[in-house]
């Protein structure tokens, strides 16, 4: 993805960028999510967060970035890597949610997340489709 592709951020909150085209509701119920993602430490937690469609796409990049410097700092102290977290997997969840070009114009998240399981919730639609 170039700097060109990447979705402008209007807000910073916690040092974790918030998309452009939301509304201010919208932003706080983003923030409200960094922040549970924050306080978040259990692996398996952050993991599932980062594959939920129905969490806000900057929370589960967020979560993805945690879990990324988990692995990161066990590789650089030349500790045991975590086993649960397969950074593979990790990043096939979140995948292009920082793109403009994949960015969903219908609900809030990427063209690449799966679609909506039976009786699941999917992913939050916008109040107002992308152009």
């Amino acid at each position: 993805m170039t700097e060109l592709d990447q979705i402008p951020i209007v807000a910073r909150h916690r040092g974790v960028g918030i998309h452009d085209m939301q509304s201010a509701e919208r932003i706080e119920v983003v923030k409200r999510a960094i922040d549970n993602v924050y306080d978040e430490h259990d692996w398996d937690r952050l993991i599932a967060i980062a594959g939920d469609v129905t969490w806000p796409p900057e929370a589960r990049l967020f979560a993805s970035a945690k879990l990324e410097a988990v692995f990161q700092i066990a590789t650089d102290e030349r500790r045991v890597r975590p086993p649960e977290i397969d950074l593979a997997r990790i990043h096939a969840s979140v995948p292009a949610l920082d793109s403009q070009r994949w960015r969903d114009p219908w609900v809030f998240g990427s063209l690449l997340d799966p679609g909506r399981g039976p009786g699941q919730p999917g992913a939050v639609k916008r109040e107002v489709p992308l152009v």
